[in-house]
């Protein structure tokens, strides 16, 4: 979106380029007055005024129904009339919105599972060269991570910088690195000698060649960035081409070479102003309306710029007016944009579609992109009591877009489901059907009278359209995952215990509960196993539903009617990143291997836990980031602690050196050493008088954070912020390092 060229000074007023701005207090707009408080709004907090007081929750259901625009002059008018009528002394309400336990920061926190559509979609399991790929939502859907491999080379980005490793066997030696400027939150795909790379930033804060932006300034709203790389040469790995998007990444995916990139923007460069005093607000509203008036389309959707090195290839808006669309109701000024790229040829988006509404949870089976936008709130009332006459009528509404072919997305259809959506988890495509998971009420509030349902939806003409639901899953709880597999699917509720809910959905018009499993703590994460098998990955918690830590559960769902929790895994304090990352999972199939990243607080450990599922549950081992030793070992006694090898138990006498090189250690005398040694569940261990024990840990811990797995051949290849380890996957003993960074 392109800055306003007009330059607009006033008197008595602070010019300030602001795209969401706080709202005004004396001002005139639709209904009527603006200037009093909202005090027909029930359950009311205190004074609202300005635009948020004419916004009225009891009257407000998203009821999908898209609109195309027939010109580019008609859809300039509905900006214009839309901002009109909504605009203040302080400018437009309604910028990015981030709800609290949806979306922090721009990063989708939704985008924080996948499911697969059927068990011969599992990921993790060996492709046909005997390597692991990315644990993705849909077989034959890719999803963008930080880390992919061939079987032959493994690619991965740490702090800005692209790796590129060569696997030989359990060897491996790293050929080449690429620093990548601008952007943060990279993830990438690669296809031969190519790799596309996105990454996240703010408009001012990306990085351009002095030529480029001598020609074309960097706006101030969040950009995404896109870089081809050429990896034909891994010594001298470049970015051949630069794409750069007005909005926040929301998600990508790729199909048989074709990239469908997904971004929400934000008309954030609209010249606003505000006023230095309250005499000048009359004159704010009065300047900021003939912004509006003055406004192009530019200023509205979002844009891109192509340029290699220094030079400006394309740019332009990224949606075509005839591929942009807007729903019945006002549901805000995003444009929630689906571009199109080739990964395995030029960097150039052919016309996008678009949608003028912020979206948030993006899911998409081989043929069909389907996204979420939320109702459009003023951010002045979230979190005010007024909304919550929004709870027994909210709604989500959901857009279809049609990827089938390698051309352009085309918008195919729109519909809404009462309630909110957890993640991408809660979504899924079936034999023409869409199943959608929610939750009564909004996203920003956990009622405790809230339940959950399953509805059904199919296509008709530019409608989706529901055509079956079973509801009453888990009263008073909230969805915390959701698995479909085939025409069943799974849904976990939690509030005190885990109800695991088995759900026939063979008829779409009568999708029945078929039977419900309790047990204590949740399920954040459910993988299909196969053989009528599936695992779910979360918290143990007490018949209360207080935390206590981590837990791993083996289901048996081969009788629908009747599942079981057939063995279970657990360690107190302890976490795993799958809980809110499924491209942190990793199931080898072939040795039945399940690899989660841990963290366990109590012993200081951070690695991965690798787990069986041959029989029952069991914990075969741990794997962790050692640094290399540092100098000046110990001449200490070492205390033998069991499996955890982080933290170090050492008896020192007078004359010993003491201390160990790459850790920090405390010492305690003989008559604390006792109870020390007793928490650790020591007992056999004696400390002299004149000895003491010194308890030490390592010093990088933090920096060995197993953040992925995956396995190639023989070899569990794990990554941390020190770099890649492989280890054997019959023993887990180390067999190679590779340090990045």
């Amino acid at each position: 979106m392109r800055r306003l060229s007009t330059a607009i000074a006033v008197l008595g007023l602070l010019v300030a380029a602001c795209g969401s701005q706080g709202a005004g207090t004396s001002t005139t707009g639709p209904g009527g007055p603006v200037g009093t408080a909202a005090t027909g709004l029930p359950g009311g907090t205190g004074p609202i005024t300005g635009i948020a007081s004419t916004f009225d929750p009891s009257r407000v259901r998203f009821e999908a129904a898209l609109q195309r625009f027939d010109s580019c002059d008609a859809l300039l008018a509905y900006f214009h009339a839309e901002a009109l009528a909504r605009v203040g002394p302080y400018g437009l309400s309604g910028g990015p919105r981030y709800w609290p336990g949806a979306w922090l920061g721009g990063v989708d926190m939704a985008e924080s599972g996948a499911v697969p559509t059927t068990a011969a979609g599992m990921t993790g399991a060996p492709s046909g060269d005997g390597h692991s790929t990315t644990n993705v939502q849909v077989a034959g859907v890719d999803e963008p991570d930080t880390i992919k491999t061939d079987g032959r080379r493994i690619l991965t980005i740490l702090n800005g910088t692209l790796y590129y490793v060569e696997v030989e066997g359990a060897s491996a030696r790293l050929a080449g690195r690429l620093s990548l400027e601008g952007g943060w939150d990279h993830r990438f795909f690669m296809s031969g000698d190519r790799a596309l790379v996105f990454s996240s930033g703010e408009g001012y804060a990306v990085a351009y060649p002095e030529a480029v932006t001598a020609v074309l300034p960097p706006t101030s709203g969040p950009a995404t960035l896109v870089h081809e790389v050429d990896l034909s040469n891994p010594a001298q790995m470049r970015v051949v081409r630069t794409l750069r998007l007005d909005g926040r990444f929301l998600s990508a995916r790729e199909i048989d070479g074709t990239v469908r990139l997904v971004v929400s923007s934000y008309p954030s460069d609209l010249p606003f102003v505000y006023p230095s005093s309250p005499a000048a607000e009359a004159l704010a509203l009065e300047t900021n309306r003939r912004v509006i008036e003055e406004s192009k389309l530019e200023d509205w959707l979002p844009s891109y710029v192509l340029f290699a090195g220094t030079e400006i290839m394309e740019q332009g808006l990224l949606a075509d007016c005839e591929q942009t669309h807007r729903p019945a109701e006002f549901a805000g000024f995003d444009t929630l944009s689906v571009a199109t790229l080739d990964l395995g040829g030029r960097l150039d988006p052919s016309s996008a579609a678009a949608v003028i509404a912020q979206g948030e949870t993006v899911y998409a089976s081989a043929e069909r992109l389907y996204v979420a936008t939320n109702v459009w709130v003023p951010p002045e009332l979230v979190g005010d009591a007024r909304l919550a006459v929004m709870e027994e009528d909210y709604s989500t509404a959901l857009h279809a877009f049609d990827i089938s072919g390698d051309g352009p997305a085309r918008y195919l259809a729109s519909g809404s489901v009462d309630g909110h959506l957890l993640n991408q988890f809660s979504m899924d495509e079936y034999r023409g059907h869409l199943r959608v998971a929610t939750t009564d009420g909004s996203p920003w509030n956990a009622a405790s009278t809230s339940e959950s349902a399953v509805s059904v939806l199919a296509v008709r003409g530019d409608r989706l359209v529901q055509v079956g639901r079973v509801g009453d899953l888990g009263k008073g709880e909230s969805i915390y995952s959701v698995r479909f597999v085939g025409p069943t699917g799974y849904v976990v509720t939690f509030r005190q215990t885990d109800p695991l809910y088995v759900i026939d959905l063979r008829d779409a018009s009568t999708p029945r509960v078929v039977s419900e499993l309790k047990i204590t703590g949740y399920s954040a994460y459910l993988h299909p196993l196969g053989e009528g098998r599936l695992l779910g990955v979360g918290r143990e918690a007490t018949e209360e539903g207080q935390v206590t830590g981590s837990k791993v559960t083996l289901f048996d769902v081969s009788d629908p009617a009747s599942p079981r929790a057939v063995d279970t895994w657990t360690l107190a304090d302890g976490y795993s990143d799958v809980e809110y990352d499924h491209l942190a999972f990793l199931y080898w199939a072939a040795e039945e291997m399940v690899v989660l990243p841990l963290q366990d607080w109590a012993h200081n450990f951070a690695g991965a836990v690798v787990l069986k599922t041959d029989d029952g549950l069991r914990e075969v081992g741990r794997v962790r980031h050692d640094p290399e030793p540092a100098a000046g070992g110990s001449d200490c006694r070492p205390v033998e602690i069991g499996m955890d090898k982080e933290i170090v138990l050492q008896v020192c006498e007078p004359g010993d050196m003491g201390g160990r090189g790459g850790y920090s250690c405390e010492a305690y005398p003989s008559d604390v050493a006792a109870e020390i040694l007793r928490g650790y569940g020591i007992g056999e261990v004696e400390v002299g008088a004149d000895e003491w024990l010194e308890q030490c840990w390592p010093t990088y811990y933090g920096s060995a954070q197993i953040t992925r797995s995956l396995v190639i051949g023989d070899t569990l290849w794990t990554l941390s912020w020190m770099g890649l380890q492989g280890n054997g996957v019959d023993d887990l003993e180390v067999v190679a390092r590779v340090l990045l960074g």
